[in-house]
């Protein structure tokens, strides 16, 4: 009984909704790296933070690209990522998106979704050396989506 109780407990939270879409994708961060936030990866490599270019320095800065990848697919369907609230909530050692039937709602968190599992997956990749990277060292030609 005591571990459905922390069960519901940590679903509860997990599913809540939390305000200030940024603090949704940390939130997401958090949840799923355990040590990093989206501080971590604000300003890394050539793709993680505002204007991206060139080609990602390593497996975490492409994991920066996928989502601005995604980010753009959302926007070609008329969504808008810098102001859409969603829900979510962990399961075992993922992030489930609550079911929505609003596109828009679905499409903005398996965005993110999809970018804290893969910082994770790629955790072991992160360099400090990369943090605050220089644009000007960011010149080769930049993948496409």
């Amino acid at each position: 009984m005591k571990n459905v109780t922390i069960f519901l407990l940590v679903l509860a939270c997990g599913a809540a909704l939390v305000t200030g879409l940024a603090s949704q994708f940390n939130e997401m961060i958090q949840m799923s790296t355990v040590t990093f936030t989206l501080a971590n990866f604000t300003n890394y490599g050539c793709h993680c933070g505002a204007g991206t270019q060139g080609f990602p320095v390593d497996a975490i800065d492409r994991c920066c690209h996928s989502h601005d990848c995604c980010y753009n697919k959302a926007e070609m369907f008329g969504c808008n990522p810098s102001t859409l609230s969603y829900r979510f909530y962990p399961q075992r050692d993922k992030i489930k998106c609550v079911k929505s039937r609003d596109r828009c709602e679905k499409l903005v968190c398996e965005c993110d979704q999809k970018a804290a599992s893969c910082f994770r997956k790629h955790l072991f990749a992160y360099n400090l050396q990369f943090k605050n990277h220089p644009a000007n060292n960011c010149r080769a030609q930049r993948p496409f989506c």
